[in-house]
């Protein structure tokens, strides 16, 4: 399990500084992850995980998906993982759920290769290297500054994977993972022109959910592949800014004609009580003659 934090630091923290940061408007926590409060009678436990690979063997069947063997003892594996995971963060990132979506899912794609593209702390590489252990991982992020986990047999880069040669790799085996907050049509396109047709992405935010996910990554998956589009923008409003996805957008267009397939996942919480995950499974339709 992930260590405690120093009794004496916890005292201060909530005698001192939980207070101060309060009066200025922010909320001080430990960097505890979720997974660290769990429940540990057998019929509890038994009951989140058995909840939880009902709903994934779900969506992976809407997704097209083949399970890797038995949905349940996937998540049970998962469930003694991740105390073991070398990342601690309770802000940002994923949380127990979505880390649970990615390792389901990885297992279920059988990726040789894997390109990541938005890296953070380092959890999902080393949910990733936990369900694929053989594959090649390639990590893209601008700012590596704050891993906690670096992958010992990954390649790390700060450039955009769009810059990369990926010549090498054969695109029917490689599976790419964008958590990168870059508009998601665009990285529909992208991919589509390297002959990627397997995409995974995190924070697929609907128009009507935009509240809940930050600075959405828009247009995304949900935004191209909704219904009939309304003549009307979705406009909404962050920390007093103002913003909008246009209702005659290109790039919806574009990358709406490559998409053979999407699903969006169950976000798991109330199969688990854990934050709400976002995971998203595309196909793509394949790309004549090969990509480059």
């Amino acid at each position: 399990m992930q260590p405690r934090p120093p009794v004496l630091l916890e005292r201060l923290r909530r005698k001192v500084l939980s207070p101060l940061f309060d009066r200025l408007g922010y909320d001080l926590v430990p960097a505890a992850p979720d997974w660290s409060h769990r429940p540990t009678s057998p019929r509890e436990v038994a009951t989140l995980l058995e909840s939880a690979a009902a709903i994934l063997e779900r969506d992976l069947a809407a997704a097209g998906l083949v399970p890797d063997g038995d949905v349940l003892e996937q998540v049970r594996a998962f469930w003694s993982l991740i105390p073991t995971a070398p990342v601690r963060q309770r802000r940002g990132g994923s949380g127990f759920n979505g880390a649970l979506q990615l390792y389901v899912a990885m297992r279920a794609l059988k990726p040789d290769c894997v390109i990541e593209s938005g890296v953070f702390r380092g959890l999902t590489t080393w949910v990733i290297r936990q369900a694929c252990p053989r594959a090649a991982i390639f990590c893209h992020d601008p700012d590596l500054s704050g891993l906690q986990y670096r992958d010992a047999r990954a390649r790390y880069s700060t450039a955009d994977w769009s810059t990369a040669d990926w010549s090498m790799l054969d695109p029917a085996a490689t599976v790419a993972f964008f958590d990168d907050h870059v508009a998601q049509g665009r990285r529909v396109v992208e991919a589509h022109a390297r002959g990627l047709t397997r995409l995974l992405f995190d924070d697929d935010a609907a128009g009507h959910r935009i509240h809940a996910h930050g600075g959405p990554a828009h247009p995304t998956i949900a935004m191209i592949t909704g219904p009939a589009h309304s003549p009307e923008p979705i406009r909404w409003t962050r920390n007093g800014r103002q913003f909008e996805q246009p209702a005659d957008d290109a790039l919806v267009r574009q990358a709406s004609g490559l998409i053979q397939r999407s699903h969006a996942f169950d976000d798991l919480h109330r199969a688990t009580g854990y934050s709400p995950a976002r995971l998203t499974y595309v196909g793509l339709h394949p790309v004549s003659g090969g990509g480059s």
